[in-house]
């Protein structure tokens, strides 16, 4: 089975050459691996890579634009499908936790390689941004008579940093996975946050 981020149509050098940029990126960052890096551990030659990719920016581009929309797509489809709170929060949580699970590399990759690829992606990508829908989805918490409510922006930037964090910290073995198994934790920690 192909991963996600290589399509069917892909010839074969494309598609070795993607699952070693996702690999080496994920690994070592998009600033650390060079176009010889890619080609080495791909099995090609540079012009090989030259063929599919005008540069190691476009490759990386089109890898972050086809793992963040994924990313995107079914968290949002999640929290569209629940009609309450709890259970967006759920939806949410459990489908990065599961994606986590499914695909490390990606997630991996977006999270070291944001800071770099974001200003560069493309203006669909940038408009469908993981802080905003986790915003979203905290302006949809119930406010509790007499309490204040807790900034959407403080809730949704708590929400995904602390997922970026298991992520890494699962990735480099601080905790046990697969990640899924803290779903529980998590939603009850950020029902009491906005509670």
């Amino acid at each position: 089975m192909l991963p996600f981020y290589i399509r069917d149509s892909d010839p074969a050098a494309k598609r070795e050459i993607l699952r070693a940029a996702m690999k080496l990126f994920s690994e070592r960052g998009f600033a650390a691996t060079s176009i010889r890096d890619i080609a080495k551990e791909s099995g090609y030659t540079n012009p090989a890579l030259y063929k599919h990719f005008a540069s190691k920016e476009e490759l990386a581009l089109q890898l972050f634009d086809i793992c963040h929309r994924r990313l995107w797509a079914r968290c949002n489809a999640a929290i569209a499908s629940a009609n309450n709170f709890d259970d967006k929060l759920d939806g949410y949580v459990g489908q990065f936790l599961e994606l986590m699970d499914e695909d490390p590399e990606a997630l991996a990759f977006l999270s070291d390689s944001a800071r770099v690829l974001w200003p560069k992606a493309g203006k669909a990508v940038r408009q469908q941004t993981m802080i905003g829908l986790a915003r979203s989805l905290m302006t949809t918490a119930p406010r509790r008579r007499g309490k204040s409510a807790v900034n959407p922006d403080v809730a949704a930037a708590s929400l995904q940093g602390t997922l970026a964090e298991l992520a890494r910290m699962l990735q480099v073995g601080v905790i046990a996975g697969p990640a899924i198994r803290w779903k529980g934790d998590l939603v009850t920690c950020f029902r009491k946050l906005v509670a």
